[in-house]
């Protein structure tokens, strides 16, 4: 346990460094990006004008300040509120499956360095589709239905390390685990992006949904008990459990997204704009679009 807090300590302090660093070497829009040339300057403020669907420009940036209606509106709404749950419920088994990998596979009777070994299959399969997953989900302009694929694929993965009785079929269903559960949290993550705008508010959301996500981390830890070996059940049933939660929040949001979008496509948010001229709205604004 030492051992893990202060390597845990190395890493946090590090993340801090690399922050402080950041915050004065990032630029703060495309036009202070020393590093681009003026017309990749204009192509990349022209992108995150397409990305934020008119809510905001690249110029408004410098404009904006902080404040505490900004932290409002970036917390107490539909988006925030439902995938920062969904993805505090996508990071219990993920953090399950990273910790305790290795154990669940000596559980099938697998030991020491072979153990070791058989977990790099999964988790490359894993980095395989992250990487897939997220080229076709940025092609096609859609996060939701892609968690909602990956959820229940990693669903089915616990369903046959519960029901199976066969070793070699129960680690098959690791590599749904990690196909299904890994590409849903960076898809999470952009889904609520591509629904926050502008700056601050985007900026305070996320921090949020990061914060509460990583609490995930403390369920995992208590999901594979020593005295659950060798099958886990326990386990896996919580894992399933959570994903079919996540699975639930998942399609509701989808559903609230398509409504909402309705609702601004027949008109019935402009009256938004008598405040202030429509200024300032970001994600409210009734042009603003919601990502799928």
């Amino acid at each position: 346990m030492l051992t893990l807090a202060l390597s845990q300590f190395i890493e946090g302090a590090i993340t801090v460094m690399v922050a402080m660093v950041a915050f004065f070497f990032l630029p703060h829009t495309p036009a202070q990006a020393r590093f681009l040339s003026p017309e990749e300057q204009v192509f990349a403020a022209h992108q995150l004008r397409l990305d934020l669907h008119g809510a905001t420009t690249a110029e408004h940036v410098e404009e904006e300040h902080f404040s505490w209606a900004a932290a409002r509106h970036a917390l107490l709404n539909v988006n925030t509120l439902v995938m920062s749950t969904t993805f505090f419920l996508i990071l219990v088994p993920i953090y399950s499956f990273s910790l305790f990998l290795p154990s669940i596979i000596s559980g099938l009777g697998y030991k020491a360095v072979h153990a070791q070994l058989l977990t790099v299959p999964p988790n490359f399969l894993a980095f395989l589709t992250v990487i897939a997953t997220s080229y076709l989900s940025d092609k096609i302009r859609m996060r939701g239905p892609l968690i909602a694929v990956g959820l229940i694929v990693a669903a089915i993965g616990y369903i046959i390390q519960i029901a199976s009785r066969r070793d070699g079929v129960k680690y098959a269903g690791t590599f749904f685990v990690a196909a299904g559960a890994f590409p849903c949290s960076p898809l999470i993550l952009a889904w609520l992006s591509n629904n926050l705008a502008p700056h601050y508010i985007k900026a305070t959301g996320l921090g949020f949904q990061v914060a509460i996500g990583n609490c995930g981390a403390f369920v995992a830890t208590f999901t594979y008990l020593k005295q659950d070996a060798p099958n886990y059940i326990t386990g896996h049933a919580i894992n399933l459990g959570a994903i079919g939660v996540a699975l639930i929040l998942t399609f509701g949001n989808l559903a609230y997204i398509r409504w909402e979008n309705s609702a601004r496509q027949n008109g019935k948010r402009d009256y938004r704009l008598s405040a202030v001229g429509g200024q300032d709205l970001g994600y409210r604004h009734p042009e603003f679009r919601y990502t799928l």
